[in-house]
């Protein structure tokens, strides 16, 4: 009996050992496999982050050359040259013929093309925007931090009986001005005695501390994109702009971190040469060899938005106080964006190009700025009376003021503004069916 059990256990022995042994190399080949493609994977994700770097390295570095070659000309002799590539067409058995250009403007034709169709012609136009930057310069307001009361209506309304127009681009502030221009000719005011002038407004996401932010340096921000693109340097940096800087650096401590003043700068005639990098408008027949392009003008505003990602971290902020906090921030990005559209209401802007004010370093919630513009524009701000405790909504402080609005948002942030936005208009025409 104990001889068969003591056979029973070595065999259960002997048929275990050998699978056990299987095992272990099968989980210890399997654990080499696993650590060799995670090490693989570390290593793909390295060469990602060090590739996606020297691109941007490189992209600064080209944006930087831009916004050094656009200072010189907005305060040199104000000169540029376009080139423009054209395609012609061309016969197999006759010569090219001779196309004749405008004083400022030469060509090169390329001359291997004796077996195409077609032959590539350069076409060098020089533009003189010297007089449009005096003009702008001279021009150029500065509105303190005491602007007159924006929810007064203004004295003189303008008389319209049509509603505004709203679109969204998921692109620059730039990218959607040039569209504007293009497609509203009639913006433009131009007269063989004076200057050309425009009704367009654009809103600068401004710096309080120097002109054009850091463009020098290669900044893609919103105001730094407009600085490399514009003349709108020349304007902030003329005598009446000085107050705004020196406004912010004195108040900046009064104010509160973050906070940022209510002064604000109007730049008119601010003239745009330069194509932004998403800007794809160029007929495909006529495409530019470099950025530059027929200059077009447009009036811009450069505001401070509220810094919100300064004062969470200047600031204790606790579940408890972080809706006091929410709310402060949301009723002072209201009076600013509210004393924009007054001042832009006032100089005669009929269509403005507006964005996502304030979200992209200084990370002021999305749906919030979309809200606040909703509010101001289209729906108007629910208010609770204080005697019955009922909720009414007033018509909007600048309701059909302008003729369109054009939200201008680049990358992830075009999604969530357009439905926040939208989103508040159907309350707003919801509200009123109900009512």
């Amino acid at each position: 009996m104990v001889r068969q059990t003591n056979r029973k256990l070595a065999a259960s022995k002997m048929r275990s050992s050998t699978p056990m042994c299987a095992v272990a190399t099968i989980k210890q080949s399997a654990g080499s496999s696993f650590g060799l493609k995670r090490q693989h994977l570390k290593e793909e994700l390295r060469q990602r982050r060090r590739l996606a770097f020297e691109v941007q390295k490189a992209r600064r570095e080209r944006w930087a050359q831009a916004a050094h070659e656009t200072r010189r000309i907005v305060f040199g002799d104000g000169k540029y040259v376009e080139e423009k590539l054209s395609s012609t067409s061309v016969s197999c058995i006759t010569s090219p013929t001779h196309v004749s250009y405008p004083d400022n403007a030469s060509s090169q034709a390329n001359p291997s093309q004796s077996h195409g169709q077609h032959t590539m012609t350069t076409k060098h136009v020089t533009h003189d925007i010297s007089l449009q930057i005096i003009l702008s310069k001279q021009g150029t307001t500065f509105f303190p931090h005491c602007l007159a009361d924006w929810c007064k209506p203004h004295a003189a309304p303008p008389s319209r009986t049509k509603s505004t127009i709203f679109s969204f681009v998921a692109g620059s502030t730039l990218t959607a001005a040039r569209q504007l221009h293009k497609r509203r000719p009639d913006l433009t005011r131009s007269s063989p005695y004076s200057l050309s002038t425009t009704s367009i407004g654009v809103l600068s996401f401004a710096s309080p501390k120097r002109p054009g932010g850091g463009y020098l340096h290669g900044g893609n921000e919103q105001e730094e994109t407009l600085a490399r693109s514009s003349s709108l340097v020349a304007s902030l940096q003329a005598d009446q702009a000085k107050e705004f800087y020196i406004t912010h650096k004195k108040f900046l401590n009064v104010d509160g971190a973050g906070l940022n003043d209510h002064s604000m700068i109007y730049s008119p005639g601010v003239v745009a040469f330069r194509q932004d990098d998403s800007d794809n408008a160029s007929p495909p027949t006529t495409v530019s060899s470099n950025d530059f392009i027929p200059p077009y003008l447009i009036n811009v505003l450069s505001a401070v938005p509220v810094n919100a990602a300064a004062i969470h971290q200047n600031y204790t902020i606790t579940a408890s106080t972080a809706h006091i906090f929410a709310n402060g921030i949301r009723d002072k990005m209201r009076d600013r964006m509210a004393r924009a559209l007054r001042i832009f209401e006032a100089r005669g802007d009929r269509a403005l190009v507006l964005g996502a004010f304030g979200c992209g370093s200084s990370e002021n919630k999305v749906e919030m700025v979309a809200e606040i513009w909703a509010d101001l524009l289209v729906r108007g701000e629910s208010k609770e009376n204080r005697e019955d405790g009922k909720t009414t909504v007033p018509r909007a402080a600048f309701k059909d003021s302008f003729e369109e609005v054009v939200f201008a948002v680049p990358g992830k942030l075009f999604e969530p503004f357009k439905k926040a936005f939208d989103m508040r208009v159907f309350e707003a025409e919801l509200s009123r069916a109900v009512t």
